[in-house]
């Protein structure tokens, strides 16, 4: 991907595909940095740059700060075996939500994976067999996020951002989206020996 396709606007529209994890309670800064030290150690990430326009350029300095009741944006690039060139652009954003949780939200715009892949929707596995390879390399990201920085949940779907907390979710959730799930939740939700394991004590329900 060369430096004007990745800052190309229409590559950045539509709905998003995401992983979603969340750290409850708010305002730990330090879980929140740890968590974007393990991202950049994935082989399938490239990035995280504070604007597009630094696209290939070095990596912001971490730690950074993370202001209360805030929304904070950054940039990088994620990489699959099969697309054209080998990466796909995704937005990193921070989103802290003051007494509740700190989210950190790695998704993919519409419009780069319709580029790519052939698309149906509701998008979902049954319509897009290819969305597996997405869900393996978010799977796969929330792994080595968790290794660093031992998440509360995480989430994998398309604007899944918002959809339950750690505090909210229920059977039917874990049914309707896929889900990662630590071992205290799954004791909460009398899970504990069911879905595919993970790395770490981890569960996946998808």
């Amino acid at each position: 991907m060369n430096y004007d396709i990745y800052n190309n606007p229409d590559n950045w529209i539509g709905e998003f595909y995401e992983l979603s994890i969340e750290y409850h309670p708010f305002g730990n800064n330090k879980r929140v940095n740890e968590a974007l030290l393990g991202l950049c150690k994935s082989d399938n990430f490239n990035g995280v740059w504070e604007d597009k326009k630094d696209y290939q350029k070095k990596s912001i300095f971490l730690p950074i700060n993370i202001e209360e009741d805030s929304v904070t944006q950054f940039y990088g690039t994620l990489s699959f075996s099969n697309s054209k060139d080998g990466e796909l652009p995704c937005v990193i954003t921070i989103i802290r939500v003051d007494g509740e949780s700190d989210w950190l939200d790695i998704a993919i715009p519409q419009a780069s994976y319709e580029e790519i892949f052939p698309c149906k929707y509701p998008l979902t596995v049954e319509l897009n067999p290819w969305l597996k390879e997405i869900n393996t390399l978010y799977t796969q990201l929330a792994e080595i996020i968790y290794c660093n920085s031992p998440f509360d949940l995480a989430m994998i779907g398309e604007e899944v951002s918002g959809y339950t907390n750690q505090e909210e979710i229920t059977h039917e959730d874990v049914q309707n989206i896929t889900c990662i799930l630590p071992s205290y939740l799954q004791d909460r939700l009398k899970l504990k020996g069911k879905g595919k394991e993970l790395s770490n004590q981890l569960i996946i329900f998808d």
